[in-house]
């Protein structure tokens, strides 16, 4: 199984895949770091945010700051669950080109989205690491075509 994750023409989409699953991993540290400076001014805003609350039915009220932490967590698990949906196909159906090339280009397609987001966002972190990965998936689509033809 792992054989076929990491033979020729299928390193590199592990490689992006293995990336997302650091980023991962990076994004879960990150989340749940101390801010990075004791200020007054983002201090406040931290108490703004766990402070409002609103009405979303079914009795439920959460903060500003629940619904942020929430969503922060979804990125950790929804590229965390790529990355390993990613490696899990790649073991199943290695052997077939066609397969890995299509779900390879779905990749530079997601990936290159959130590289897009988080640079119009200015954001450094998660911009870095989705453009190394979007890098990755962006040679496994590349290279592979070259050795065909």
């Amino acid at each position: 199984m792992a054989s076929m994750i990491f033979k020729r023409g299928n390193r590199l989409f592990a490689a992006g895949s293995i990336g997302l699953i650091i980023t991962s991993i990076l994004h879960t540290i990150g989340h749940f770091a101390p801010p990075p400076v004791n200020d007054p001014a983002l201090a406040a805003v931290d108490g703004a945010m766990r402070a409002f609350r609103f009405d979303l039915g079914f009795g439920m009220h959460p903060s500003i700051m629940d619904v942020f932490e929430s969503l922060s967590l979804t990125m950790s698990i929804t590229v965390l669950f790529l990355g390993i949906y990613n490696l899990t196909t790649l073991s199943l159906a290695g052997n077939n080109p066609r397969l890995v090339r299509r779900l390879t280009l779905l990749n530079v397609l997601g990936v290159g989205a959130l590289v897009a987001l988080y640079a119009f966002y200015r954001i450094p972190p998660p911009l870095i690491c989705f453009a190394i990965v979007e890098i990755l998936f962006l040679l496994a689509l590349i290279l592979p075509r070259r050795q065909e033809e």
